[in-house]
Order: structure tokens, then C-alpha cells, then sequence
């Protein structure tokens, strides 16, 4: 018999593979269907990834000024069926403005389920007494991507481009079945209006470090999650291994945010953070210096346990801080890193496209993220000289 926390966390981490796994990550897979069956060449492939990036972006704003957390439960709730509903409607059309417009849905649609569903996820586990750990529920990035790429392989030769859209959005109508079933009343664990966070969720010199960090790391997490399959097809020596490493990199992913709740654990908030950012920079670099299957897999598995690192540590710690509105400081810092979402595909697909390679692309993400190291360890430095002057002054 499953208790009430397992059953929470089973509908919580598969609101999180409908809303991102299935509705954000199908289309990567999807980007070398629709460029053999629907003419999309890798220009669009980039615009449309932006297009999905920028509905997260205003989904953060959005839920970054959001006081009432009963119309936060509402908004995740269509953000689920929105999900659904892109997803599969992305094959039965052919319009490049409708292809844009249902991606930026369906990233209003992932911005409600991993940021509102996070903060709703840690006020039920602070209410019931439990560890407010979020490793758990952002596991179902990693799983959704092994979802996408299993379901990829499975389908590919056997339907069309616009029939696989469909059978992606039927999977997470699937996964629908235990997000209503399990998903317990968060009106009774969250007040009806939240407080106002007040301190470092400010614009302060350690926010503003923090949030510019968080950006470059949005860039190094969207140009492989967008590109790794098309930069593998791409390849002679990877041609029709591309869901073979985004599997890959969705196994990595899935049990990397409990292994870096552990890290945590051990050596603290930025000591870990501080290697994922590094690991991440470590997985550009091999796309950049090996071509060959061996390279390319060991780059996956690093750049799936460090993205899913990076984003589970990042809003996790802040919404420990928060624990009233966990979800108002963590729509701050997706501001960030959704606009580094919406502008990094744009940029390294026009590159792609005219160039006829990704090394360009991926010269310029290692140098972002490289940046955005230095920036973290700055945010660390004005963190730990404000804790100093606070016991200072106590």
C-alpha cells in the first residue's frame, strides 16, 4: 500500500513529465522527423525552441507576481491540459505561425508545472512535516526524457512526423491518470494569499549575481536539450544513434537530482552547485572535441546529471528560503534563465544553418557557461559576506 507522500510524489513527478518531459522535450526528438517529413530546416528548428522559451519566460513573470495561490493551483491545473493539448495538436498542422504559436503555449504550459508545481510540492511537504527536498519531483525531467527517447525510437519508422506528435500527447494523457488521482487538495496547504518575500529575492547585488549565473546556465541546459539529437544525426558516424543518446542523457538526469540532494547534504548549497556548473561546462567541451559515439555518451551523461543539478539545487535553495511563496523567488530566477532559452536556439540555429555545423554554437555555449561559473562564485563571496555581517551585527 503506497503512503500519502509516495503517492504525492508519483503525481507530482508526472505532472512534471507531461508539462516538460512530453510537452518540452518530444521536440527535440521530433526536430529530425519534421525537418525529413515537414520541410523544417534547422533556422526554424531554433526560432520555433524559442517561440517554446518564450512562453516559459512569461510563464515565469507571470507567476514571479502572482499573490493568490488558489488562482496558482488553478493555472497549474490548465497548465497540465494545455500540455496535453499542444502537444498533440503540433501534428495536425502544417502552418509555421500555428507551430509557433502552440510551442509558446506549451511553454506557458511547462512553466506552470515545474515552477507553480514546485512551490505547491514544497509547502505540502513543509505542512506535513517533511524534508522540503524537491530532488524527487525534478527527477521527472530526466524521466521524461528517457520517456521521449524510448517512445522516439519506438515510433519513428512506423508513423509519420504529425502521427508521432499525436501518440506523444496520448502518452501524457496516460500520465494524466494518476496527477488527478493522487494529487492531494493544495488548497489546504497553502494559504489563500501569500505574503510579499522580502530580503535577497530583492534586487540586491547577491539576487542580481545569482540570477545572471542562473541565465548562462539556462544557455548551457537549452542549446544541447534542443540540438544534442540533430548534432548526432548530423554526424556520419551517429547517424540513427540520436535517441540512443538522448536516453542516455534522460538516465543521467533521472537519478541526478537525489544524488545532488546527497552532495548537498554533504558539502552545502554552493560547493555543489559550483561542480554542476563546471560539469556542464565539461559536457560542451567534449561536443566540441569528440565526434565519435563514446565522446558523444559520455557528454550526454554529464550534461544530464548536471543540468538536472543545477535547476533541482538552484530552486530548491531558494525555496527553502521562502517557504510562504516558494514559488515567487523561483519565477525570479526562470525570468533569467527562460530569456537565455529564448535566445540561445535562435542563435545557435541561424549559426547551424549557415554555417553547416554546430561548432560555433557550442563555442560560444562553453564560453557562456564558463561566465557564468565566475558569476556563480561571486553570488557565493557577497552571500557569505552578508551572512558575516549579519552575525556581526547579532
Amino acid at each position: 500500500m503506497l503512503t500519502e507522500k509516495v503517492r504525492v510524489l508519483i503525481a507530482s513527478v508526472s505532472a512534471v513529465v507531461i508539462t516538460v518531459g512530453i510537452a518540452r522535450f518530444a521536440y527535440t526528438p521530433m526536430i529530425p522527423e519534421m525537418m525529413a517529413g515537414a520541410g523544417m530546416n534547422n533556422t526554424l528548428a531554433g526560432l520555433l525552441a524559442t517561440a517554446n522559451y518564450a512562453g516559459y519566460l512569461s510563464g515565469a513573470l507571470l507567476i514571479s507576481f502572482l499573490q493568490t495561490s488558489l488562482l496558482k493551483i488553478r493555472l497549474y491545473q490548465l497548465g497540465l491540459l494545455g500540455a496535453v493539448l499542444t502537444t498533440g495538436l503540433m501534428g495536425y498542422t502544417e502552418q509555421t505561425w500555428a507551430w509557433y504559436l502552440l510551442r509558446f503555449v506549451s511553454g506557458l504550459c511547462s512553466s506552470a508545472g515545474v515552477l507553480i508545481g514546485a512551490g505547491l510540492l514544497m509547502s505540502w511537504l513543509l505542512r506535513q512535516g517533511h524534508k522540503p527536498e524537491l530532488g524527487i519531483f525534478f527527477s521527472g525531467l530526466g524521466i521524461g526524457i528517457v520517456l521521449t527517447a524510448i517512445l522516439a525510437e519506438l515510433i519513428r519508422s512506423r508513423f509519420s512526423w504529425d502521427q508521432q506528435w499525436v501518440l506523444y500527447a496520448v502518452a501524457a494523457c496516460v500520465l494524466l491518470l494518476p496527477v488527478w488521482r493522487w494529487s492531494p487538495d493544495y488548497r489546504l496547504s497553502v494559504p489563500s494569499a501569500v505574503p510579499k518575500a522580502q530580503g535577497s529575492s530583492s534586487l540586491s547585488l547577491f539576487m542580481l549575481l545569482l540570477q545572471l549565473a542562473y541565465f548562462c546556465a539556462g544557455v548551457g541546459y537549452v542549446v544541447t536539450a534542443t540540438f544534442l539529437v540533430a548534432i548526432a544525426e548530423a554526424s556520419p558516424l551517429l547517424t540513427g544513434q540520436g535517441w540512443m543518446i538522448w536516453l542516455v542523457a534522460g538516465l543521467a538526469a533521472a537519478p541526478g537530482c537525489w544524488l545532488w540532494d546527497l552532495m548537498v547534504r554533504r558539502q552545502g548549497d554552493w560547493q555543489a552547485l559550483l561542480l554542476a556548473y563546471l560539469l556542464n561546462a565539461l559536457s560542451v567541451l567534449l561536443l566540441l572535441l569528440m565526434d565519435g559515439l563514446a565522446g558523444v555518451l559520455l557528454s550526454a551523461v554529464i550534461y544530464g546529471a548536471s543540468f538536472i543539478g543545477i535547476v533541482s539545487m538552484t530552486l530548491a535553495m531558494v525555496g527553502r528560503l521562502y517557504p510562504d511563496n516558494p514559488s515567487r523567488p523561483m519565477g525570479r530566477l526562470t525570468f533569467g534563465y527562460g530569456i537565455a532559452q529564448m535566445l540561445a536556439p535562435m542563435i545557435v540555429g541561424y549559426l547551424a544553418e549557415s554555417q553547416g555545423h554546430y561548432h560555433s554554437g557550442l563555442l560560444i555555449t562553453l564560453a557562456v557557461i564558463s561566465i557564468g561559473c565566475v558569476l556563480l562564485i561571486g553570488a557565493w563571496h557577497v552571500q557569505r559576506q552578508e551572512a558575516a555581517g549579519s552575525q556581526a551585527i547579532a
